[in-house]
């Protein structure tokens, strides 16, 4: 039988697809196309954005559509919190993906005798996430779509921020058993991957629920950095007060630890951040940047940024903008506010109308631009590490160097997707910087 499979939103949620596939690999189930016809369509969604609930139920009815008798799943963050049964015959939330498998055989079965009996109860099992207390093991898996391996360290979130649904979806924190990550990635390592992203809805959250201090993801990078055969250790957003000294001088003292952290900031402007519960401030993000800095001088920082939070003044918005481009982001991503249901801001007053947060989007994007620019011709005439991430049709080679910035390599002789490789760059914008003549240093 064929299975398709698409996924929307974060890192995480494309880790656990690709750990439902390989179950379904290992069930002698064919992988296709999302386009082409299967017998089953299986859709991680997401409501990060109103956007992505808009996408989520747009693929889970272009499924349906598409291939009328075959078997859709919605899983995930939308599923969760919505009101998928309209879209999908097995509903999946956020917790229970280990039964998915199985609920999927069960309803195959159920259908190939009678194409009108209903499901059973147990195959909607999108719960109170908010009273899960267990990581929910999926197993090792060492088969993913990307040539850099992510390894799911937690779950959920205890932030609340007030415009964020997604503690309502995921749940609070819940931390993996360290055995389980470590043997995880000897199993990637031994597949050939030599990149590890840690990720997870809240990293620097990992360990917190067992007692241990915002320090213990850099402690469990050390760790991996053992492992023989992974070359680089990627850690995944991060929240600017978990940047402790601690933390700072772990990290410092890892050479597999890629010199780039996230840091989410939401908003450059004080009061705003007060409105969205974010518990920093612009000056103690300020000293966490200062503070990287110094430790990694060659340091990527990227952030997310939100325009158009409710109540948000033009003088607040362009506080934000100061502040970004005082911090200089080596890559921004900016959002657009949409309420989400059951999150406070939802009802705050002040409510940014739609042309005025897309006038202060496009500003934020042009300083978004200006920056990763800026950073880029900073790099001119060092050597850089390269992960391999594609081989263009024109013959370049697409990668990501240590501090996450986006390489095009010309010509891609001998190169292939896992290689890491080391070149100077000779030319940088915006987008890129470009390399020529590559020398691979280790492959998958």
């Amino acid at each position: 039988m064929k299975a398709a499979f698409h996924t929307l939103g974060c890192k995480t949620n494309h880790y656990e697809t690709d750990a439902i596939a390989q179950r379904f690999a290992q069930a002698g189930f064919e992988r296709v196309a999302f386009d082409d016809e299967a017998d089953v369509y299986i859709i991680n969604t997401c409501t990060v954005t109103g956007e992505a609930d808009r996408k989520s139920r747009q693929m889970l009815r272009r499924a349906k559509r598409q291939a009328p008798h075959a078997v859709v799943v919605a899983m995930g963050c939308h599923a969760q919190v919505s009101n998928a049964k309209e879209y999908a015959d097995i509903v999946i939330g956020t917790q229970g993906k280990a039964r998915v498998l199985e609920l999927v055989q069960d309803y195959l079965g159920l259908s190939s005798q009678d194409q009108t009996v209903q499901l059973p109860e147990r195959a909607g099992v999108a719960g109170d996430i908010l009273q899960e207390e267990l990581f929910e093991e999926l197993g090792i898996v060492d088969r993913q779509s990307e040539c850099r391996a992510h390894i799911k360290i937690e779950d959920g979130c205890n932030s609340f921020c007030s415009y964020c649904a997604i503690p309502l979806a995921r749940g609070r924190i819940r931390s993996r058993e360290e055995r389980a990550i470590l043997a995880e990635a000897r199993a990637l390592a031994k597949a050939g991957y030599r990149e590890i992203v840690l990720t997870g809805i809240h990293v620097c959250s990992y360990g917190l629920d067992r007692g241990e201090g915002s320090h213990a993801v850099v402690a469990l990078a050390d760790q991996l950095a053992q492992i023989p055969g992974i070359e680089r250790i990627r850690l995944g957003s991060l929240e600017p007060l978990s940047i402790t000294p601690a933390f700072i001088e772990l990290a410092r003292t890892n050479p597999k630890l890629c010199p780039h952290f996230h840091l989410s900031l939401q908003s450059g402007s004080d009061t705003v951040l007060k409105r969205m519960n974010r518990r920093y401030t612009t000056r103690e993000f300020r000293n966490v940047a200062q503070a990287l800095r110094a430790a990694f001088p060659d340091a990527g920082l990227t952030t997310d940024v939100i325009v158009g939070f409710p109540g948000e003044t033009e003088a607040e918005f362009a506080e934000s903008l100061q502040f970004c481009k005082e911090i200089g982001f080596a890559r921004m991503h900016v959002f657009r506010y949409s309420p989400r249901q059951g999150t406070q801001a939802a009802s705050l007053p002040g409510q940014v109308s739609a042309p005025v947060s897309a006038r202060r989007s496009k500003a934020m994007q042009d300083l978004a631009e200006r920056m990763a620019a800026a950073f880029h011709l900073s790099l001119m005439g060092r050597e850089q590490s390269i992960l391999v991430e594609s081989l263009t049709q024109q013959g370049v080679a697409e990668g990501y160097t240590a501090a996450y910035v986006p390489v095009r390599i010309e010509p891609a002789t001998g190169l292939e997707p896992g290689q890491i490789v080391t070149a100077q760059p000779v030319r940088a914008d915006g987008h890129f910087l470009y390399c020529t003549d590559a020398n691979p240093v280790g492959s998958c």
